[in-house]
């Protein structure tokens, strides 16, 4: 089961966008069965609550706008405030299964006020702008943030999509026995 984590902002607009089973929960009632989370974007009184799933959760997670900031900190790294413009072409710097069959360049919108201050050590960059964290990865666990907000349009179907894809492909080769 697909767990819609909803910190304020978009998880309705989400769970439109994907088919199939998605349940929407708040921050402290993530069921233990979820197969993968999507952490929305949302207030910032949410961080604690999403820093616990963050930590204690295995399986494929996306993190989306304040909670890509949540997955940051989650791992050492500081919330700084910044000015984003809220249409941004965004540069694919490396492959990931979030970014799949995406062009070079992509179209975001964005409805965040924050940034990270540093990236932490176990994360890479899979995609930027003038802001160089708009897509980061965690590199032992499936974690995917992204600064932007997938569901308020440009190329962010495409990403929702590519999460769920992934989130299968997990399933497959990762049944627990």
């Amino acid at each position: 089961m697909l767990v819609i984590v909803d910190n304020g902002k978009g998880a309705e607009q989400i769970s439109r966008m994907i088919r199939g089973h998605s349940t929407i929960v708040k921050p402290n009632k993530v069921p233990k069965d979820a197969s993968a989370i999507i952490l929305t974007d949302g207030d910032a009184k949410n961080q604690k609550a999403n820093e616990k799933i963050i930590k204690t959760f295995n399986k494929p997670l996306l993190a989306i706008g304040m909670a890509s900031l949540f997955l940051g900190t989650a791992y050492g790294a500081k919330i700084v405030p910044g000015k984003f413009p809220k249409n941004e072409r965004v540069k694919m710097e490396r492959p990931c299964a979030v970014l799949l069959d995406m062009k070079r360049m992509f179209t975001v919108v964005k409805d965040c006020d924050n940034g990270l201050d540093d990236l932490p050590e176990n994360f890479d960059v899979m995609a930027s702008s003038k802001y160089p964290f708009e897509v980061i990865a965690e590199m032992e666990r499936p974690y995917f943030g992204v600064h932007f907000n997938p569901e308020l349009g440009g190329d962010g179907m495409k990403i929702i999509q590519n999460f769920i894809n992934s989130v299968e492909v997990w399933e497959k080769y990762h049944k627990a026995k």
